[in-house]
């Protein structure tokens, strides 16, 4: 089956093309080292793949890359530098929201729109005002489908633990105990932060708590080693984990585990739909691996930006582009269908839980209505 998204392609060579060589300058932010370089690795081979695919039908942008190193200071300073150096028309970027929140203000300042693929938190597009929009789904959503999971399997006391240096982690901890506790469950919080190697204190304390489920809201970095060394701690628990765990790292990370996990996120690569199976069969096919969901919605915005411009007259022009970004409706990707015309230009989309167990599985669909 070829990608639904590809049809958008056709149309864009009418578009643009007045100024320098023609092309338009894509800046693409992602952390290609450090501790989150596995979603910037993902997110620009689904990039990639989508440039390949747009070049078949004569669409030839330039797409520049900056790795942010997994800091969000880095981030910001590359989102200044594509836009002031090498002429940027639109950003893309980044996955983890505190670099994406850096991204999102010079973008705002400088008057240049930005798509993240990625970056759940509720607050950035709010705070970004009409420039700043994503085609994944937000955490009041998120912290809702893990809570109701939850819920669903019958545990009703959770310890939430949460990366107290990222707003990702506080935002997606926060949605989940709201839901969790309105539906007559009970919430308590432990905490830790990204720099931290050794959980030791954090795991005792979660063990104390003698919960029925545990959550933790954070980066695969960190979520991983702590599953690890929690082991004999934590026996027989079962363990909750968001998008920020989807990465081909997560299952080396925690080891050799009987624990029962599961993860919300946007994208499972056996998931029994014949568009994502192809997707994943050419992602593998070029790359060597399977796809993950950093993947798929590097892939995808590059598709809901060729729509944009495709009703732009002059895509060039960063009000004209952040408007027809902003009335995106019905494009149908592999991660779902995106439409940015709701007030906070967040698509409406369903998501997946996937339980890790050898790989990251799919287990399920969560319809967003």
């Amino acid at each position: 089956m070829r990608f639904l998204c590809l049809a958008l392609a056709l149309f864009l060579p009418a578009c643009g093309g007045d100024s320098d060589n023609g092309k338009l300058r894509v800046g693409v932010i992602l952390p290609m080292t450090a501790g989150q370089s596995t979603y910037g690795e993902e997110s620009w081979n689904g990039m990639l793949l989508a440039q390949e695919d747009l070049k078949k039908q004569g669409v030839d942008w330039e797409l520049m890359l900056k790795d942010e190193k997994s800091e969000s200071t880095m981030a910001g300073n590359q989102a200044k530098l594509l836009i002031e150096n090498e002429g940027a028309h639109v950003l893309l970027g980044s996955v983890a929201s505190s670099n994406t929140q850096q991204i999102a203000l010079v973008a705002k300042e400088s008057g240049i729109p930005l798509i993240t693929p990625a970056s759940t938190n509720d607050s950035l597009t709010v705070e970004g005002g009409p420039l700043v929009s994503r085609i994944c789904f937000k955490d009041s959503f998120q912290g809702a489908v893990l809570a109701n999971f939850a819920l669903s399997q019958g545990w009703k006391k959770a310890v939430v633990v949460v990366d107290k240096a990222q707003v990702y982690s506080t935002g997606l901890a926060d949605n989940f105990k709201r839901v969790f506790e309105k539906a007559g469950g009970t919430v308590s919080f432990e905490y830790y932060v990204t720099e931290d190697t050794d959980f030791a204190n954090t795991i005792q304390n979660v063990a104390n708590a003698k919960p029925e489920v545990i959550f933790i809201s954070g980066y695969y970095a960190q979520a991983g080693p702590m599953i690890k060394q929690a082991k004999g701690k934590w026996e027989g628990l079962p363990i909750l984990g968001g998008d920020g765990w989807d990465s081909p790292d997560t299952v080396a990370l925690v080891g050799d585990t009987n624990a029962e996990i599961y993860i919300s996120t946007h994208f499972a690569a056996d998931a029994p739909d014949p568009a994502v199976q192809d997707f994943a069969k050419r992602y593998k096919a070029k790359f060597g691996k399977a796809p993950g969901a950093m993947a798929a919605l590097g892939y995808d915005v590059l598709f809901v930006l060729a729509d944009a411009v495709k009703r732009c007259e002059d895509p060039k022009d960063p009000d004209q582009l952040a408007a027809a970004i902003s009335s995106t409706t019905g494009v149908k990707c592999i991660t779902g269908t995106i439409d940015l015309t709701t007030p906070d230009r967040t698509p409406i989309k369903d998501a997946v839980i996937a339980k890790v167990e050898g790989k990251i599985k799919f287990h399920a669909t969560i319809p967003a209505k």
